[in-house]
Protein backbone atom coordinates (compact mmCIF):
# COMPACT_ATOMS: atom_id res chain seq x y z
CA UNK A 1 0.00 0.00 0.00
CA UNK A 2 1.41 3.59 -1.18
CA UNK A 3 2.33 6.00 2.17
CA UNK A 4 1.72 9.11 2.55
CA UNK A 5 4.90 11.39 2.74
CA UNK A 6 5.57 12.04 6.67
CA UNK A 7 4.11 15.47 6.46
CA UNK A 8 1.06 15.20 4.66
CA UNK A 9 0.23 12.30 7.01
CA UNK A 10 0.77 13.93 10.10
CA UNK A 11 -1.08 17.34 9.27
CA UNK A 12 -4.78 18.09 10.66
CA UNK A 13 -6.28 21.16 9.86
CA UNK A 14 -7.28 22.53 13.31
CA UNK A 15 -11.01 23.33 13.66
CA UNK A 16 -11.48 26.87 14.76
CA UNK A 17 -13.79 29.34 16.32
CA UNK A 18 -14.48 32.88 15.10
CA UNK A 19 -11.68 33.94 17.17
CA UNK A 20 -9.13 31.41 15.83
CA UNK A 21 -8.85 29.48 18.88
CA UNK A 22 -8.63 25.78 18.12
CA UNK A 23 -11.63 23.29 19.64
CA UNK A 24 -12.71 20.04 19.80
CA UNK A 25 -15.08 18.58 17.01
CA UNK A 26 -18.20 19.68 18.82
CA UNK A 27 -17.05 23.16 19.10
CA UNK A 28 -16.80 23.30 22.57
CA UNK A 29 -13.21 23.66 24.28
CA UNK A 30 -12.23 20.91 26.69
CA UNK A 31 -13.40 23.46 29.76
CA UNK A 32 -16.60 23.78 28.21
CA UNK A 33 -17.52 20.16 27.27
CA UNK A 34 -16.61 19.04 31.02
CA UNK A 35 -18.95 21.80 32.29
CA UNK A 36 -21.69 20.57 29.87
CA UNK A 37 -20.81 16.82 31.15
CA UNK A 38 -21.31 17.90 34.46
CA UNK A 39 -24.52 19.71 33.91
CA UNK A 40 -25.88 16.11 32.02
CA UNK A 41 -25.20 13.85 35.42
CA UNK A 42 -26.36 16.80 37.71
CA UNK A 43 -29.85 16.53 35.65
CA UNK A 44 -29.40 12.68 35.92
CA UNK A 45 -29.05 12.73 39.33
CA UNK A 46 -32.07 15.02 40.36
CA UNK A 47 -34.13 13.04 37.86
CA UNK A 48 -33.31 9.78 40.14
CA UNK A 49 -33.71 11.64 42.66
CA UNK A 50 -37.31 12.68 41.99
CA UNK A 51 -38.38 9.19 40.73
CA UNK A 52 -36.80 8.26 44.52
CA UNK A 53 -39.23 10.29 46.26
CA UNK A 54 -41.99 9.45 44.42
CA UNK A 55 -41.25 5.65 44.78
CA UNK A 56 -41.63 5.71 48.55
CA UNK A 57 -44.81 8.55 48.16
CA UNK A 58 -46.10 5.45 46.25
CA UNK A 59 -44.85 2.36 48.92
CA UNK A 60 -46.23 4.63 51.82
CA UNK A 61 -49.48 5.46 49.67
CA UNK A 62 -49.98 1.51 49.27
CA UNK A 63 -48.93 1.00 52.68
CA UNK A 64 -52.03 3.21 54.20
CA UNK A 65 -54.80 1.06 52.17
CA UNK A 66 -53.76 -1.90 54.43
CA UNK A 67 -54.09 0.21 57.50
CA UNK A 68 -57.44 -0.30 58.66
CA UNK A 69 -56.92 -4.09 58.24
CA UNK A 70 -54.47 -4.54 60.79
CA UNK A 71 -55.78 -5.86 64.32
CA UNK A 72 -53.06 -7.05 66.12
CA UNK A 73 -51.42 -4.56 68.59
CA UNK A 74 -48.04 -5.94 67.84
CA UNK A 75 -48.66 -6.23 64.13
CA UNK A 76 -50.01 -2.55 64.75
CA UNK A 77 -46.85 -1.23 65.99
CA UNK A 78 -44.68 -2.64 63.46
CA UNK A 79 -46.27 -1.03 60.60
CA UNK A 80 -46.23 2.26 62.15
CA UNK A 81 -42.52 2.00 62.68
CA UNK A 82 -42.35 0.97 59.19
CA UNK A 83 -44.12 3.97 58.50
CA UNK A 84 -41.82 6.11 60.17
CA UNK A 85 -38.88 4.43 58.73
CA UNK A 86 -40.11 4.98 54.99
CA UNK A 87 -41.10 8.39 55.74
CA UNK A 88 -37.45 9.54 57.23
CA UNK A 89 -36.11 8.38 53.46
CA UNK A 90 -39.53 10.18 51.79
CA UNK A 91 -38.79 13.42 53.08
CA UNK A 92 -35.24 13.54 52.71
CA UNK A 93 -35.25 12.79 49.12
CA UNK A 94 -38.22 15.57 48.90
CA UNK A 95 -36.14 18.06 50.68
CA UNK A 96 -33.27 17.11 48.16
CA UNK A 97 -35.50 17.28 45.04
CA UNK A 98 -36.52 21.19 46.17
CA UNK A 99 -33.82 22.19 47.19
CA UNK A 100 -31.92 21.59 43.93
CA UNK A 101 -28.66 21.24 45.97
CA UNK A 102 -27.56 17.87 43.99
CA UNK A 103 -26.19 15.76 47.32
CA UNK A 104 -26.78 17.96 50.38
CA UNK A 105 -29.93 19.33 52.22
CA UNK A 106 -29.97 21.42 55.38
CA UNK A 107 -29.82 19.59 58.54
CA UNK A 108 -31.94 21.76 60.66
CA UNK A 109 -34.82 21.61 58.09
CA UNK A 110 -34.32 18.40 58.09
CA UNK A 111 -34.91 16.73 61.16
CA UNK A 112 -37.47 19.65 61.58
CA UNK A 113 -39.88 17.79 59.31
CA UNK A 114 -38.53 14.22 60.01
CA UNK A 115 -39.69 15.17 63.63
CA UNK A 116 -42.70 16.81 62.93
CA UNK A 117 -44.02 13.97 60.70
CA UNK A 118 -43.13 11.23 63.60
CA UNK A 119 -45.24 13.21 66.29
CA UNK A 120 -47.89 13.60 63.72
CA UNK A 121 -47.59 9.78 62.89
CA UNK A 122 -47.77 8.58 66.41
CA UNK A 123 -51.54 8.07 67.53
CA UNK A 124 -53.33 9.50 70.63
CA UNK A 125 -52.20 11.96 72.98
CA UNK A 126 -48.63 11.66 72.19
CA UNK A 127 -48.97 13.04 69.16
CA UNK A 128 -49.10 16.28 71.29
CA UNK A 129 -45.81 16.28 73.06
CA UNK A 130 -44.22 19.34 72.02
CA UNK A 131 -40.55 18.42 70.13
CA UNK A 132 -38.43 20.98 69.60
CA UNK A 133 -34.86 21.06 67.20
CA UNK A 134 -32.01 23.31 67.89
CA UNK A 135 -29.58 22.88 65.28
CA UNK A 136 -26.29 24.37 64.08
CA UNK A 137 -26.60 25.71 60.35
CA UNK A 138 -24.97 22.49 59.11
CA UNK A 139 -25.41 21.01 55.29
CA UNK A 140 -25.19 16.83 55.43
CA UNK A 141 -24.63 14.27 52.59
CA UNK A 142 -27.14 12.39 51.77
CA UNK A 143 -25.20 9.22 52.56
CA UNK A 144 -24.58 10.33 56.33
CA UNK A 145 -28.18 12.29 56.48
CA UNK A 146 -29.82 8.90 55.57
CA UNK A 147 -28.70 6.58 58.71
CA UNK A 148 -28.78 9.87 61.01
CA UNK A 149 -32.32 9.90 59.96
CA UNK A 150 -33.35 6.57 60.73
CA UNK A 151 -31.44 7.23 64.23
CA UNK A 152 -33.76 10.58 64.99
CA UNK A 153 -36.87 8.61 63.73
CA UNK A 154 -36.22 5.87 66.15
CA UNK A 155 -34.91 8.07 68.85
CA UNK A 156 -37.86 10.22 68.93
CA UNK A 157 -40.29 6.99 68.44
CA UNK A 158 -39.14 5.78 71.48
CA UNK A 159 -39.09 8.88 73.64
CA UNK A 160 -43.04 9.32 72.55
CA UNK A 161 -44.14 5.91 74.08
CA UNK A 162 -42.41 7.07 77.28
CA UNK A 163 -44.85 7.93 80.09
CA UNK A 164 -44.75 11.75 79.95
CA UNK A 165 -45.79 14.04 82.46
CA UNK A 166 -48.51 16.14 81.51
CA UNK A 167 -45.77 18.72 80.87
CA UNK A 168 -43.85 16.35 78.95
CA UNK A 169 -40.90 17.56 76.11
CA UNK A 170 -38.22 16.58 73.82
CA UNK A 171 -35.26 18.03 72.37
CA UNK A 172 -33.43 18.14 69.99
CA UNK A 173 -29.67 19.74 69.62
CA UNK A 174 -27.44 19.68 66.91
CA UNK A 175 -23.81 20.99 67.67
CA UNK A 176 -20.66 21.04 65.79
CA UNK A 177 -17.61 20.05 67.59
CA UNK A 178 -15.17 22.56 67.30
CA UNK A 179 -12.53 21.76 63.72
CA UNK A 180 -13.03 17.80 64.21
CA UNK A 181 -15.09 17.80 60.43
CA UNK A 182 -17.71 16.21 63.02
CA UNK A 183 -21.22 17.18 64.63
CA UNK A 184 -22.98 15.66 67.85
CA UNK A 185 -26.32 14.53 67.71
CA UNK A 186 -28.17 14.94 71.48
CA UNK A 187 -32.03 13.78 72.08
CA UNK A 188 -33.40 14.25 75.34
CA UNK A 189 -37.18 14.02 77.25
CA UNK A 190 -38.08 14.01 80.22
CA UNK A 191 -40.00 10.82 80.25
CA UNK A 192 -40.12 8.09 82.59
CA UNK A 193 -36.65 6.65 83.20
CA UNK A 194 -35.01 3.55 81.64
CA UNK A 195 -35.52 0.47 83.85
CA UNK A 196 -31.80 -0.55 85.55
CA UNK A 197 -29.49 -2.39 82.90
CA UNK A 198 -31.27 -1.88 80.02
CA UNK A 199 -30.14 -3.54 77.29
CA UNK A 200 -30.81 -1.22 73.92
CA UNK A 201 -30.38 -4.82 71.52
CA UNK A 202 -33.49 -5.92 73.00
CA UNK A 203 -35.83 -3.77 71.20
CA UNK A 204 -35.28 -3.60 67.50
CA UNK A 205 -35.52 -0.14 66.94
CA UNK A 206 -32.66 0.83 69.17
CA UNK A 207 -31.06 -2.15 68.19
CA UNK A 208 -31.03 -0.87 64.06
CA UNK A 209 -29.91 2.76 65.74
CA UNK A 210 -27.25 1.40 67.65
CA UNK A 211 -26.30 -0.21 64.49
CA UNK A 212 -26.84 2.99 62.10
CA UNK A 213 -24.71 4.68 64.51
CA UNK A 214 -21.31 2.45 63.50
CA UNK A 215 -22.01 3.36 60.01
CA UNK A 216 -21.26 6.60 61.37
CA UNK A 217 -18.42 5.69 62.68
CA UNK A 218 -19.78 6.86 66.47
CA UNK A 219 -21.28 4.02 69.07
CA UNK A 220 -25.24 5.46 70.40
CA UNK A 221 -25.13 6.35 73.87
CA UNK A 222 -27.67 6.69 75.99
CA UNK A 223 -27.71 7.81 80.05
CA UNK A 224 -30.98 7.71 81.76
CA UNK A 225 -32.15 8.78 85.06
CA UNK A 226 -35.42 10.48 87.16
CA UNK A 227 -35.22 13.78 84.93
CA UNK A 228 -35.45 12.11 81.95
CA UNK A 229 -33.20 10.27 79.19
CA UNK A 230 -30.24 11.38 76.86
CA UNK A 231 -29.20 9.66 73.95
CA UNK A 232 -26.21 11.17 71.40
CA UNK A 233 -24.51 10.32 68.75
CA UNK A 234 -21.26 12.03 66.35
CA UNK A 235 -21.58 11.79 62.42
CA UNK A 236 -19.55 13.24 59.99
CA UNK A 237 -20.03 16.73 58.12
Amino acid sequence: MPMLPRSQAAYSPPDQTGDGVASGVSGLSPADRLAARIQELEAELRELQHRAKNSLQLVISLLKLQAGRIRDPDARAAYEQTMVRIEALAILYRQLHESGAGTHVDLGRYVTALCEAVREGTPGALSRVPVTVNSDPIQIGLYEAMPLGLIIAELVTSCLHHAFPDDGWIRITVRQQGDSGRARLTVEDNGRALPAGFDTTAEDGLMLAEALAGQLGDTLSTDSDAAGTTASVSFPV
